[in-house]
């Protein structure tokens, strides 16, 4: 297996515009809240969450409060935060209509901390209709320091349109840096599948390869897992959410305790994520981080796309074209002879 990474000057460059754009807003010694922990299986939020992790801590930030959407508690927050603190908003995908329930999350923090500096970390943004994108700009319109990252030039012309105060990022997942891959390949392609209602319903015909198809937020291959675990883990995680949501006392007084195995988890998640993608000799993917990830792992590339273009859009905005990367959104007639060009580069 060669051992240097296919795209090391990507990886390299949108490091440095990352930390470029970070450095107009955050210095060293700052303190932050980073709000909106990804308590779930997608492989992606979880990396953006180390990503932001491991970003804060080079440039010398200090977390002093985290929480997921149910266990925010301002009084808790402002404790920590005393007067000089910066709040963060975790990245993604999930500005606008696609997730409400992250939505409501951002502009109920928004309208609740007209004193404080925001800044949201960087997001894809996508609206199905007018009406809550111009709620949005509302919310966010009067909001004097607020400041939103967003990690493509769709999303930042629809918001500069708000008149916001908005600049283009990479994903915080490049923070992470160069990931080697686990093991030795098991099949000639992972084709990492979306199966939420972003998906496009794009699909692989019959082909001569070894395909395994499967997406990352239902098990994986090759370790066993109890039909009843995943059961059981979602009723722990749904009760622990319960408890907080509805207690104050609890939110107030013991978030520290909710949030002591964030980082753990995200870490599994991501290592879940890792092992899954190094099983092909390629990826196909048309999710953003099977393609970020993947490129982390220097893992050649098929690419289609979500449903409102994401990965398209990113890639337009921060990526050059590569040799082991096919984005092969429209033309599905050649996709058996792009898997065997992107497997001559494993």
């Amino acid at each position: 297996m060669n051992n240097i990474n296919l795209y090391k000057s990507i990886i390299e460059n949108q490091q440095n515009l990352l930390y470029n754009c970070l450095s107009k807003l955050l210095s060293k010694d700052m303190k932050v809240a980073l709000l909106d922990f990804p308590n779930h299986n997608n492989v992606g939020d979880n990396a953006i969450w180390l990503g932001e992790k491991a970003a804060l801590k080079k440039i010398g930030v200090e977390v002093v409060y985290q929480c997921d959407i149910y266990g925010f508690s301002e009084r808790a927050m402002r404790k920590h935060l005393a007067d000089k603190g910066i709040v963060l908003l975790h990245g993604g995908g999930n500005l606008g209509s696609v997730w409400p329930e992250h939505q409501r999350f951002r502009e109920r923090i928004i309208q609740s901390l007209p004193d404080m500096t925001i800044i949201q970390l960087p997001q894809s943004v996508f609206f199905d209709n007018d009406v809550e994108l111009k709620s949005f700009g509302n919310i966010a319109r009067e909001h004097q320091k607020l400041h939103i990252l967003v990690r493509d030039k769709v999303s930042f012309r629809m918001l500069h349109e708000l008149k916001l105060n908005v600049e283009l990022c990479p994903d915080m997942a490049f923070a992470i840096g160069a990931i080697p891959q686990v093991g030795s390949p098991k099949v000639d392609v992972v084709w990492l599948s979306r199966s939420d209602h972003e998906s496009a319903g794009y699909n692989i015909d019959d082909t001569n390869f070894k395909i395994e198809k499967l997406d990352w937020l239902q098990g994986e291959p090759g370790r066993y897992y109890s039909k009843f675990s995943p059961k059981i883990t979602v009723r722990i995680r749904r009760m622990v959410q319960r408890i907080f949501r509805k207690s104050s006392f609890v939110r107030n007084r013991c978030w520290k305790l909710n949030t002591t195995f964030f980082d753990a988890l995200a870490q599994r998640r991501l290592n879940r994520g890792v092992r899954i993608l190094s099983r092909g000799k390629i990826v196909v993917t048309d999710r953003l981080h099977g393609h970020i990830i993947s490129t982390l792992l220097g893992k050649p590339q098929i690419l289609f796309d979500n449903h409102y273009k994401k990965i398209g859009n990113y890639r337009d905005c921060f990526e050059p074209e590569h040799e082991a990367i096919f984005y092969d959104l429209d033309d599905k007639s050649n996709v058996e002879t792009n898997i065997s060009k992107a497997i001559s580069f494993s």
